[in-house]
């Protein structure tokens, strides 16, 4: 049976093709894209045949969980076996986590856990750091602090602006993401002690 995929995000989407190449080679596809932000043109975004796209925006819902429970119900419908986050900008409650933190994904444009929230990209600068990158991690009930999955880095040049590492980070950011759906996906993953560990003999696919 094929596994089902959903990707779920605030800003421009351009993960969304990331998600997509780690599904290469594996029996399974991107079945659902959610975003939250009301402006997006779904026509501008490499969403394949057959998944269904929807706009489920927080501001018309009087609370988290009225909010959350429309995102799980669809979750739930297209029985997702993942769950990607990619630049979703909402954290979620407690009882989302519990129910779908083991099997949802996020990325963040640092080599968690520094620089965690958000500006990540102009906190590298401010703070003078030669190298950043991007973290693939799942998620927890501690913003940016779930089990690693995977990192790649940056090398955070000195004539650099905010926008030129953001430019950057996307770069390896659609890498990192790509190769931990497609662990994900093969089984390839295992949680201990809240250590995302890779099985036996897969140890080098972790490396970008």
């Amino acid at each position: 049976m094929k596994k089902r995929v959903a990707f779920l995000f605030s800003g421009r989407g351009s993960l969304i093709g990331a998600v997509q190449d780690g599904l290469n080679e594996l029996s399974s596809e991107l079945v659902l894209a959610i975003t939250n932000n009301s402006e997006v043109d779904s026509s501008q975004l490499p969403i394949p045949k057959g998944c269904y796209f929807t706009c489920i925006d927080h501001k018309n819902y009087t609370s988290r969980s009225e909010h959350e429970n429309e995102i799980a119900s669809l979750l739930d419908q297209y029985q997702i076996d993942l769950l990607v986050l990619g630049g979703y900008r909402r954290i979620f409650s407690t009882e989302f986590v519990e129910r779908y933190g083991h099997k949802t994904i996020n990325t963040h444009p640092s080599l968690l856990p520094a620089f965690v929230g958000d500006k990540a990209q102009l906190k590298a600068i401010q703070k003078g750091v030669r190298i950043t990158g991007a973290t693939v991690h799942f998620i927890n009930n501690e913003v940016d602090q779930g089990p690693i999955i995977t990192q790649a880095a940056v090398e955070v040049k000195p004539h650099y602006t905010e926008s030129d590492l953001r430019e950057a980070i996307i770069d390896v950011e659609k890498l990192a993401l790509a190769r931990a759906v497609h662990l994900f996906l093969d089984d390839k993953l295992e949680i201990k002690n809240d250590v995302v560990h890779v099985k036996s003999g897969y140890e080098n696919e972790l490396f970008v």
